[in-house]
C-alpha cells in the first residue's frame, strides 16, 4: 500500500479522488475494469493512467496486480468476529499506508522544534494524550493543549522554530483547522493525523501522517475507532527514540 501513498502530494484533484477509492476498496478495485474505476471514482479513464504511473506502475494493469497481491497479505489472516477484523484491517491498512521517510522526517521535525504542541478534540484526545506522554518520556519539550481556549491563544504567539501536532479524525473539525491557519499565517509547522482523505487539515500541513479509518463523520458518530491513530503514535514514537539514539553516537 505504501507505493499507493508515496507520491500522493504530487496527484492532481481527480487523481486523488481515484487513489483514496482504491485505498478504500482494494480488494475490489483488483477485479475492476479501468472504466469501471473512472465511474466509480467519477473520473476518467486517462486520469486513472495518469495515475497509475505517477504512482510508479506501468499502467492501470500493473496496478491491478500489484492489489490482487495486497489483497491476498490480508486474506491471509483472518477472523470470525466481525469487530477484531475491522480492528485488525485498520491497524494493517495504516501500517501499509505510512511512509518511512515521512516518518524520519516527522521525527526530525520534533526533535528540532524549540516546543511541540499537541492538540485533537473529542475521541481523539485520547490519542494526543498517548503522543504526549511517549514524547515526554524521551525529553521532547512537549505540551498537551486539552482547553480550547488556550489553542487559539497558544497558535497567535507561535513563532516559526515552533511546531503543532494537529489530530483530527476528518480533517475538518473547526477549531483544529482555525488553529491550523493562524499556525500557518505565523510560519510555524504542522504535522497532522488524518483519515486518508483529501481534506483542509492535510493541505494546510508540511506533513501529513494518515490512518485507515472505516469512516470520519465525527459529527454524527464520535465512537468511530482511532485504533490507526494510535498505530502512528507508536511507530512515531519509535522512530524518535530511534533518531534520538542515533544522534548520541
Amino acid at each position: 500500500m505504501n507505493r499507493l501513498t508515496h507520491h500522493f502530494d504530487l496527484l492532481t484533484e481527480a487523481e486523488k479522488r481515484v487513489c483514496n477509492y482504491i485505498v478504500h476498496n482494494f480488494d475490489t478495485v483488483s477485479k475492476m475494469s479501468i472504466n469501471d474505476l473512472a465511474d466509480k471514482s467519477y473520473t476518467s479513464k486517462t486520469v486513472v493512467i495518469n495515475m497509475s504511473q505517477k504512482l510508479g506502475f506501468e499502467g492501470y494493469t500493473d496496478l491491478r496486480y500489484y492489489l490482487k497481491d495486497m489483497e491476498s497479505e490480508v486474506l491471509s489472516v483472518e477472523t470470525t468476529e466481525v469487530i477484531k477484523d475491522n480492528i485488525l484491517k485498520n491497524a494493517s491498512m495504516t501500517g501499509n499506508i505510512l511512509n518511512y521517510e515521512k516518518l524520519k522526517s516527522a521525527s526530525v521535525k520534533i526533535l528540532e522544534a524549540k516546543t511541540v504542541y499537541i492538540a485533537a478534540r473529542g475521541t481523539s484526545k485520547s490519542i494526543a494524550n498517548h503522543l504526549a506522554h511517549l514524547l515526554l518520556t524521551m525529553g521532547v519539550k512537549c505540551m498537551l493543549i486539552d482547553d480550547y481556549n488556550l489553542l487559539s491563544i497558544i497558535a497567535n504567539q507561535v513563532d516559526p522554530r515552533e511546531l503543532f501536532i494537529l489530530i483530527s479524525l476528518s480533517g475538518e473539525t473547526r477549531k483544529i483547522v482555525d488553529a491550523a491557519k493562524i499556525v500557518k499565517a505565523r510560519q510555524g509547522e504542522i504535522i497532522s493525523l488524518t483519515a486518508f482523505t483529501h481534506n483542509s487539515l492535510a493541505r494546510l500541513s508540511d506533513l501529513s501522517l494518515f490512518a485507515a479509518t472505516e469512516s470520519v463523520e465525527t459529527a454524527t458518530n464520535d465512537d468511530i475507532s482511532r485504533i490507526g491513530f494510535f498505530v502512528i503514535c507508536e511507530m512515531l514514537a519509535h522512530q524518535v527514540k530511534f533518531e534520538i539514539q542515533e544522534r548520541k553516537k
